[in-house]
């Protein structure tokens, strides 16, 4: 059975650069453009992993994942937030909200798909 990794992201190209990555690499790839709907598709498709961009409308990814980590459905769930801002502090932030690894956009695909399997070993 393949991984299903779910990315929550507002940016098109950003999406479809990932989904060719994923889905070229074995996993099954599902998304959501922005944090309401990722937390209502991660409680529908209880994904294997999650990639949270931090920086979108409405509900920023610290938001969402702390909302996912305290849900009992989707606390276990591993997830990674990519971030393109220059947060300094961004891996403190990461670990409040209850994120596994914090990803500085740009970010090399081999490194990102490498954090990924290790997350779902």
């Amino acid at each position: 059975m393949l991984n299903k990794i779910l990315l929550v992201e507002d940016e098109t190209d950003q999406i479809e650069v990932l989904k060719m990555r994923l889905e070229s690499s074995g996993f099954e790839f599902i998304f959501s453009l922005d944090g309401a709907q990722g937390i209502k598709k991660a409680l529908e498709e209880k994904p294997d992993l999650i990639l949270l961009d931090v920086i979108m409308p409405n509900m920023d990814g610290f938001e969402v994942c702390k909302r996912l980590k305290a849900d009992p459905q989707t606390k276990n769930i591993p997830i990674i937030l990519l971030t393109a801002a220059g947060l300094k502090d961004i891996e403190d932030k990461a670990q409040a909200c209850g994120a596994d690894l914090a990803v500085r956009k740009p970010y090399e695909s081999a490194d990102l798909l490498a954090k990924i399997k290790a997350l779902l070993k």
